[in-house]
């Protein structure tokens, strides 16, 4: 389940990777290399519901 802080949806790498059926190792390859937005806080990664979003816009532009 997402964690929310305050007006903030935060996913980690693991619940992304079971919602989008992608494996983690692959969402982790995607932060690093800055496709995907995230933080990183005590060892974890998270990323916001607007920086997932935004990932899915810019994608969709791409293919356009």
């Amino acid at each position: 389940m997402p964690k929310k802080l305050g007006d903030l949806t935060l996913y980690s790498v693991e619940e992304l990777s079971k919602i989008l059926d992608i494996q983690e190792t692959t969402i982790r390859k995607y932060l690093r290399e800055g496709k995907l937005k995230g933080r990183k806080l005590a060892r974890k990664w998270y990323v916001t519901e607007e920086s997932l979003t935004e990932y899915f816009r810019e994608t969709e532009q791409e293919e356009a």
